[in-house]
């Protein structure tokens, strides 16, 4: 168990780095957190729908994604993005390639192969095998492959600098804050020795995966630092491109922008100092319950 713990530690922190990341200098809203609950490996990781509003009354919800989660939460997105003019996503794919649990069993990649593995060591569910993406008020948002693997062509850029970039990130955030005094990590050594030692592994491990996660929502990133990552920065662009072509159809009320977390600071601060919106309301999903 224990050589099989630190090898989806590993894939873990690799998985978190390469996708997971909030930028600083971003607005005061929080789009992941944390609560822990009153017994030992209590707690849930809760995701952000925040709305926003624009003069002539048309709504916009930026819902943070995790990837992962329990079947109920997947099924209360369902459910929501139903009553939705449009549904903006993320998916790295080609426009007219629309995920289903069938394709997304047979896909070979390595961050579907990282994304399963972890969610079966933590009893919990894949994004792209729960969410209904085949509704018509789903509308991709998003680079195609043949447009990343150009623009990193570009930049003379490949994931493993783009990993190496975020590392660096992540060393120099967690140094400040252990000058700070604050906790630089939920993976401590005495942290995850108790988890081996608990009488439901899998329900520990879950607990302290989802306080990393909820630690000021991942790693903190600059936003000179994401305009320069194409993961992050070009895929932003992307979305926010598409955005403005949807807020010009007067028949669209009411938008969602269904998109990982890391990418919702950059969206906010488009939508309120760019696009005139302001802020409305802000609800919280239980994404993973512990234990």
């Amino acid at each position: 168990m224990q050589a099989n713990t630190r090898q989806y530690l590993l894939i873990f922190q690799i998985f978190w780095l390469a996708i997971s990341c909030s930028q600083g200098n971003a607005a005061e809203t929080s789009f992941v957190r944390f609560i822990p609950g009153a017994l030992a490996w209590e707690g849930e990781l809760q995701t952000a729908v925040v709305s926003y509003e624009n003069a002539d009354g048309v709504v916009v919800d930026l819902v943070s994604a995790i990837h992962l989660g329990e079947e109920e939460y997947y099924a209360a997105l369902n459910k929501y993005f139903l009553d939705r003019d449009a549904v903006l996503y993320e998916l790295v794919a080609h426009e007219d390639v629309r995920p289903n649990p069938e394709s997304v069993t047979q896909s070979i990649s390595l961050v579907s192969f990282v994304q399963r593995a972890l969610g079966n060591f933590l009893d919990v569910k894949f994004q792209l095998e729960q969410i209904d993406y085949s509704p018509q008020n789903f509308i991709h948002a998003d680079l195609n492959p043949d447009e990343l693997r150009q623009i990193m062509l570009e930049k003379d850029e490949s994931f493993l600098s783009m990993f190496i970039a975020l590392a660096i990130a992540q060393l120099a955030d967690e140094q400040a804050a252990s000058q700070q005094g604050e906790q630089v990590s939920s993976f401590n050594a005495i942290a995850i020795v108790n988890a081996l030692l608990a009488e439901d592994q899998t329900a520990a491990f879950k607990y302290l995966f989802a306080e990393e996660l909820g630690r000021t929502d991942g790693i903190i990133v600059a936003p000179e630092l994401e305009s320069q990552i194409t993961i992050l920065g070009d895929r932003n662009n992307a979305a926010l491109k598409v955005l403005e072509e949807t807020l010009s159809d007067t028949d669209i009320r009411t938008i969602s922008i269904f998109y990982g977390a890391a990418h919702m600071p950059r969206f906010e601060r488009e939508l309120l100092e760019r696009f005139g919106f302001k802020q409305i309301q802000k609800r919280w999903l239980n994404a993973w319950i512990m234990p």
